[in-house]
């Protein structure tokens, strides 16, 4: 079996960074619906007459003889936070105004308000344990009654894992050679092209438009839009959009588009079987 170099384009400069940005949300939104529960939060430390409450992504310190009210707190709706059952936490709307809040959501059990700005709003299992502890100047670590639970909607984000996995390392891509049949291997699917039941041919037109698959920078499978060949739609398998040369194949009345590093290597053994040179890949 012999193994053709892939032409691949070189990476650009910015991919990096759009690749981070395109990982972002990815990364995010994933733990923001699991790290809760694991890490059990929100939580509220009392240390020294200091009072710490912590969420995923915020944290506030209440010193030593700030104001507190115990009452029920009516939420009118969220600013910017998670309003997720047993992980309420963020800037909400109240009837008395804004207020940021480190809750498990439940309605009509007494919370504590404390009088900073805006002004804080726990709700302790036990409010008035808490309350003693930071009177006194205790060490001691209070939760919310209901903690916070795995958020199932995670189970949607599964479809995003293979976006992820692309974005994170380039997919794989090869042409093999082995007896008669060129082997080109993508991440998705195995193609085998019979050397006595495949038509080649080169072509300087470069791969057009996506309609479904992947186009990331060095990895282009999947359907796109190209006037290579007979027109219309190609099934590509490259590594580079805009080659000098690419091989279009065309195989049970379906066109597809290679980017070996020597084009006319594998036109040639097409036409005669001759096993090509290995060379380096152009652009590695």
């Amino acid at each position: 079996m012999t193994s053709l170099p892939v032409q691949v384009e070189e990476m650009p400069r910015w991919w990096p960074a759009a690749r981070l940005l395109l990982l972002l949300p990815l990364l995010i939104l994933p733990a923001l619906l699991l790290l809760p529960p694991v890490l059990k939060l929100p939580v509220y430390s009392v240390q020294g007459g200091t009072l710490t409450a912590r969420s995923l992504g915020a944290r506030v310190v209440i010193l030593p003889g700030t104001p507190v009210q115990s009452r029920a707190v009516t939420l009118r709706g969220k600013i910017i936070g998670s309003a997720l059952p047993g992980y309420t936490v963020g800037l909400f709307r109240t009837p008395e105004g804004r207020a940021q809040v480190f809750s498990d959501g439940s309605e009509g059990r007494a919370a504590l308000e404390f009088a900073t700005r805006p002004p804080t709003v726990l709700t302790p299992a036990d409010p008035q344990a808490l309350l003693r502890a930071w009177q006194a100047r205790e060490n001691a670590t209070f939760r919310p009654a209901r903690p916070a639970r795995p958020d199932w909607t995670l189970l949607l984000l599964l479809p995003l894992v293979p976006l992820a996995v692309l974005l994170l390392a380039r997919p794989r891509l090869t042409y093999r050679l082995d007896g008669d049949v060129l082997t080109v291997r993508t991440a998705a699917a195995t193609l085998r092209f019979p050397r006595h039941d495949t038509r080649a041919a080169l072509t300087h037109t470069p791969l057009g438009a996506r309609l479904f698959g992947t186009a990331t920078p060095g990895y282009y499978t999947g359907t796109f839009i190209s006037r290579a060949g007979t027109g219309g739609k190609i099934q590509a398998a490259a590594g580079a959009a805009r080659p000098d040369q690419a091989v279009i194949l065309t195989h049970h009345d379906r066109e597809y588009y290679l980017t070996p590093s020597d084009p006319q290597a594998l036109i040639d053994w097409f036409r005669s079987g001759t096993i090509p040179q290995v060379g380096h890949p152009a652009g590695s």
